[in-house]
């Protein structure tokens, strides 16, 4: 037990430290990219959404409002 210690002591050195935190960091870095430009393409998306059931809303009233005015000159 005390030679296997000894064997992952002898193992860690300061460069496979140092080229472990630089990978580390680097996997950090991109995926807080992905995780903005995921946010990002979600709130233009969001935006689009929001622009069609303007539109939407829009024919929806328009068109509330004729049958509406349809009905009260049948009547």
């Amino acid at each position: 037990m005390g030679n296997l210690k000894q064997n992952i002591k002898d193992g860690i050195t300061a460069e496979r430290v140092a080229i472990f935190f630089g990978l580390l960091s680097t996997c950090l870095a991109v995926a807080l990219v992905l995780v903005i430009v995921h946010r990002d393409n979600i709130w233009l998306q969001l935006e689009e959404a929001k622009m069609k059931l303007d539109v939407l809303e829009d024919y929806i009233q328009a068109n509330l409002v004729t049958e509406i005015s349809k009905q009260t000159k049948i009547n």
